[in-house]
């Protein structure tokens, strides 16, 4: 019995001595490990050092390299290539870009006629480098007296949109005292270098479907090129989009959906005002024409000229505010615009006496010219028959069956004749909405201003 315990007391022991050995060597192994992963990270250290210190050297001899080319050959330089050195490959970008003298920064920027320099750019990366950034290097290239005739210089071309953002992708060419061609880049400026001093037609492409300010196609223009220097020319052109107007004015004494002929759209980014719609087709609704897309909000108002403007000084609180409406163009887009504009209305009354005093009777359905006094280039007038049956009484334009009295702001010329005479009112203001503009004619023979045969 005693033999026995001592016996599984010996085949414990070498149990234990067993575990140990294993505890052992893991422990060894786990130390073995971490010492390689120490001397794996500072080999890759060493490697990762060695690739920039020779990336650096690689930049460094491309920048020598570049500065040994010509400047024509500088000017527009972009080049990629790869070098191989101990082993190791790396890929080389080599650019050339005009810098301004005077900002710094690239000379299609807006300014005035400037010297250039070039700025060079070496950037080298490589395979394995992992989130380590590339190295770069920059110097400035001035190029020497005599690089160019005196009679040569550059033209730079920045293109911007509504918002101020560059617009890339735009044709541009030009002919004159040379010519040159190209597209405007991510920047918006398209560059054009040693061109003969002179005068050129610049011509932008339309295939993007861009308009100018003035919402037009864009058209040939005239730019200079200075000898020895660089001279910018900012240009502004964007996408289109158009306004969609509905309008209202006071139809028996309440203000009802309305009519309109014509509208006019300003914005002072504009050099002139756009007008839409034809004089005398009168319509629940006008869409505009192709309209550039500014940031700040356009004004938009009844009528054919600046004098229908009901706001012309901008003053805060216009008399007739309701008249006008201002909106947002957006590009590309067709914006309903709310609210409706409200016409002044003009109540007319055509009466067969010779004043207030001997008024006589009504006329019935009086033909009416009235001319828009103050747009006269061309000569604005609108026709309408003057309904003295049914309800309500009024001004029914020519081609419409319901009565209409709603007319741009202004001031007017306005002629009744009966099938035998007529009388003219000067200079009648219709420039209210917060009620009618009330006026009567008198056709009697003793009436001052009647006479025989119909209006002008």
């Amino acid at each position: 019995m005693f033999v026995r315990a001592r016996k599984r007391l010996l085949q414990d022991q070498r149990g234990f001595t067993l575990i140990e050995g294993l505890v052992a060597g893991i422990l060894l192994l786990s130390a073995m490990t971490a010492t390689y992963g120490l001397l794996a990270t500072s080999g890759r250290a060493e490697q990762d050092q060695r690739m920039r210190s020779q990336s650096y050297a690689i930049a460094q001899e491309d920048q020598a390299r570049m500065r040994s080319l010509r400047i024509s050959q500088l000017m527009t330089l972009n080049q990629t290539r790869t070098v191989v050195q101990d082993g190791s490959t790396y890929t080389v970008v080599s650019k050339g870009q005009y810098v301004n003298d005077q900002s710094g920064t690239a000379s299609c920027e807006d300014g005035t006629s400037s010297a250039d320099y070039i700025k060079v750019s070496s950037t080298v990366s490589w395979h394995g480098s992992r989130s380590a950034p590339p190295t770069v290097i920059e110097s400035l290239v001035a190029p020497p007296n005599g690089t160019f005739s005196a009679d040569r210089g550059t033209l730079a071309i920045a293109v911007r949109d509504g918002a101020g953002n560059p617009v890339s992708g735009l044709s541009l060419s030009g002919s004159g005292a040379g010519t040159f061609s190209g597209t405007t880049g991510t920047n918006g400026c398209a560059v054009f270098t040693n061109l003969p001093e002179g005068d050129y037609t610049l011509t932008p492409g339309t295939a993007m479907g861009v308009v100018d300010k003035d919402g037009a196609t864009p058209t040939a223009q005239t730019v200079s090129v200075v000898g020895q220097s660089t001279n910018t020319v900012a240009l502004q052109y964007d996408s289109p989009g158009t306004l969609q107007l509905s309008f209202k004015t006071r139809i028996g004494g309440t203000v009802q959906a309305s009519k309109a002929d014509s509208v006019v759209v300003f914005n002072s980014g504009m050099t002139k005002e756009a007008t839409f719609g034809t004089i005398g087709d009168e319509q629940s609704t006008i869409t505009t024409g192709s309209l550039f897309p500014f940031s700040s909000q356009d004004t938009i108002y009844a009528g054919s000229c600046t004098d229908n403007n009901p706001n012309p000084t901008n003053i805060v609180n216009p008399p007739a505010a309701a008249a006008l409406v201002q909106a947002t163009v957006l590009k590309n887009q067709l914006v309903t615009v709310t609210p409706s504009i409200q016409l002044p209305a003009l109540q007319l009354t055509v009466r067969t006496g010779t004043s207030s005093g001997s008024p006589g009777s009504i006329v019935s359905n009086a033909a009416v010219t009235i001319t828009d006094a103050g747009c006269t280039s061309p000569t604005v007038k609108r026709t309408y028959t003057n309904r003295t049956s049914g309800s309500p009484t009024g001004l029914v334009p020519t081609g419409q069956s319901t009565v209409d009295p709603g007319m741009p702001y202004g001031v007017y010329n306005i002629c009744a004749y009966n099938g035998s005479r007529r009388n003219t009112l000067t200079n009648v203001a219709v420039q209210t909405t917060a009620s009618d503009t009330s006026r009567t004619i008198y056709l009697g023979s003793g009436a001052t201003g009647s006479t025989t045969g119909a209006c002008p």
